[in-house]
């Protein structure tokens, strides 16, 4: 497949655009732009759902400084991410405030059809409203994480949303794997994609990422873009995505 990538900062844009959606769908919390950088609150006691993303050029140790006081006001655990070019004044405040570095998170894309041949044995449907219970109790087992900490984030609040999208792969009627896709603008984003241990490396996820993003075209999307850890990203890169740059992370609260 032919790559040609989407600008890392308009992928850095979609990603935002996205935590904002999240974020107000949970009517928990908020999103708020200061300067180069973009503050969180969704009030879900995860480091990773609270605090600060420099994604903007230019971003200033001060507005990340600022931005993360109001956030840590809430007494919920909270991170940086930051993109290259915000690298310095990101880890000059995370120093201060005593953060531990996480592992860098990949921005990953790809442009086209996102296409892997499809387990005879998978069926894949789209989740009604009210199944947001299904989809949080499969990615809680999978990521070993209490599922009441995703359903504030996926509700049917959430999935009533026109630009979500939540996929079920079942196998002999038994729910294996899961994926949220959202699709805003010319960009789809899949997240929370997650398969049961005792139903991995059969190529579920990957089936189940595929027709979220299939569906997002179909929706209007000329891009898909996604966060991954390793080795996940080597699966994706599979599929055809491609890493723009390497978000740095850190962890405190």
């Amino acid at each position: 497949m032919d790559f040609v990538a989407p600008p890392p900062g308009a992928v850095a844009e979609a990603f935002i655009d996205c935590l904002r959606l999240l974020a107000g769908a949970a009517e928990l919390g908020w999103v708020k732009r200061a300067g180069a950088v973009t503050s969180v609150l969704t009030k879900v006691p995860v480091a990773t759902l609270n605090g600060v993303w420099a994604t903007a050029g230019g971003a200033r140790a001060e507005e990340i400084e600022a931005g993360l006081d109001e956030v840590a006001a809430h007494g919920l655990p909270y991170c940086i991410q930051a993109r290259p070019q915000c690298h310095a004044a990101a880890a000059d405040v995370a120093e201060r405030r005593g953060m531990v570095a996480a592992p860098r998170i990949p921005l990953m894309a790809a442009v086209g059809p996102v296409s892997v041949p499809e387990p005879r044995e998978l069926a894949i449907r789209r989740l009604e409203v009210g199944e947001s219970r299904l989809h949080v109790e499969l990615a809680g087992a999978a990521f070993e994480a209490p599922p009441d900490l995703f359903a504030t984030i996926i509700s049917e609040t959430t999935l009533g949303l026109p630009a979500v999208r939540a996929y079920v792969g079942e196998v002999g009627g038994t729910p294996v794997a899961t994926a949220i896709a959202a699709t805003i603008g010319d960009a789809v984003g899949v997240f929370n994609v997650a398969t049961a241990a005792a139903h991995r490396r059969r190529g579920y996820g990957a089936a189940v990422t595929s027709r979220a993003i299939s569906d997002g075209r179909a929706a209007g999307a000329i891009w898909s873009w996604l966060q991954s850890a390793e080795p996940a990203s080597r699966v994706y890169e599979r599929l055809g995505f491609a890493t723009l740059e390497q978000w740095s992370c850190w962890l405190g609260g």
